[in-house]
């Protein structure tokens, strides 16, 4: 249906005001810059505040050839454009969790839907998550270990996460999503070779209330949560260092979200705001087709820019992906890439992992 033109123009005062004042709606400013609450819930889901959870591990920087290693769970249906998968739902959407768990180094195809009842396992509090047969997360702050298990290969990862902590959103009572800098060790035995790996990563949680937290709403809704449009990304910068990068855009390209986070082992980390652009300079070749039927243009390179808080260029990368692109983020795909450019006045060069989805219509 075609946007009218009082709609556009809506469209237009919220972006304006989203662009002033992103604030408005999301409240992660209270809390970015403050340690992580050891008491703050992994709970899986419950009730109608909390119909959906996210569980999340990122590796963005291991050697080849397995290049990166991401846990990325969905557990219940959130009702949004860019995170559901209708076509797996297993049993109902509440009764759906979703995983995709893979490494570069393994073959395509690792997205998978389970049924909650039948087929995982998820302590009250959050301290066991067993997805099938597949993957299991044991622990609470600040240790977990994830094991990770498929033929031919099995990923034993400890994690030790740090108190800096990350607030992507903060809407109480709707929806929270946090990032914890993590060090990680473990070994990775991938078709007979054993590969010893330690570093920094991500645990990430977000919890949320979704288009299905009433009982016997129908199937599939009629209208999801409209984020179109949706990047994250991560970069080691070096040992102690590491850059998030976020763009989230609600229809009309209206900015949800655009932000850089910087935060290290020595500090609770800084996010910036001013300026910050995610600009696909190039495309892969043909489009990829989701399992659901949807035409995306995939990113081949991009570029990354972002000022600090007096107007000074805080960061400026040149990216261009180098691995094959993973369908399962969930309406979108995951892949990893090469950036050379500059943060902070330093030239700076390595590996980045890649999220990305864009559901956008005639895109």
């Amino acid at each position: 249906m075609p946007i009218t033109t009082s709609e556009s123009d809506t469209m237009s005062i919220v972006k304006r005001l989203l662009e002033r004042s992103p604030s408005l709606i999301n409240h992660s400013y209270r809390l970015n810059g403050k340690p992580f609450d050891p008491a703050t819930s992994l709970a899986p889901p419950e009730g109608r505040k909390r119909s959906w959870v996210h569980y999340g591990v990122m590796v963005p920087d291991l050697p080849a050839p397995h290049r990166t290693f991401n846990v990325l769970s969905i557990v219940g249906t959130p009702g949004a454009t860019v995170f559901d998968n209708d076509f797996a739902v297993k049993t109902t959407p509440r009764d759906t969790a979703y995983l995709l768990s893979t490494m570069a180094s393994l073959p395509a195809g690792q997205f998978r839907s389970y049924s909650i009842e039948e087929e995982c396992k998820f302590s009250p509090d959050g301290t066991h998550l067993r997805f099938g047969h597949d993957l299991l997360i044991e622990g609470c702050y600040p240790h977990w270990t994830v094991t990770r298990t498929l033929p031919g290969t099995t990923i034993q990862l400890s994690l030790e996460a740090t108190g800096c902590v990350s607030h992507f959103v903060h809407i109480p009572g709707l929806y929270n999503h946090w990032s914890l800098l993590s060090r990680y060790s473990g070994t990775i035995d991938h078709e007979g070779e054993k590969t010893e790996v330690s570093g920094l990563c991500t645990f990430e949680y977000a919890a949320g209330v979704g288009a299905y937290s009433l009982p016997g709403h129908s199937f599939p809704v009629a209208h999801k949560i409209p984020l179109n449009y949706f990047t994250y990304q991560i970069i080691n910068l070096d040992e102690s260092t590491q850059i998030l990068l976020v763009a989230v855009l609600l229809p009309g390209d209206v900015p949800l979200q655009k932000s850089i986070y910087i935060r290290s082992l020595n500090d609770l980390g800084e996010v910036y705001t001013r300026n910050v652009d995610f600009t696909v300079t190039g495309f892969q070749q043909a489009p990829s087709i989701t399992p659901d039927g949807f035409s995306m243009n995939l990113p081949r390179c991009f570029r990354w820019y972002a000022e600090d808080d007096e107007g000074n260029e805080l960061l400026s990368l040149d990216c261009t992906v180098q691995g094959e692109y993973e369908y399962g983020l969930g309406a979108g795909y995951t892949s990893w890439y090469g950036f050379d450019g500059v943060v902070k006045g330093a030239p700076v060069s390595g590996q980045g992992y890649l999220e990305f989805i864009d559901r956008r219509p005639n895109r």
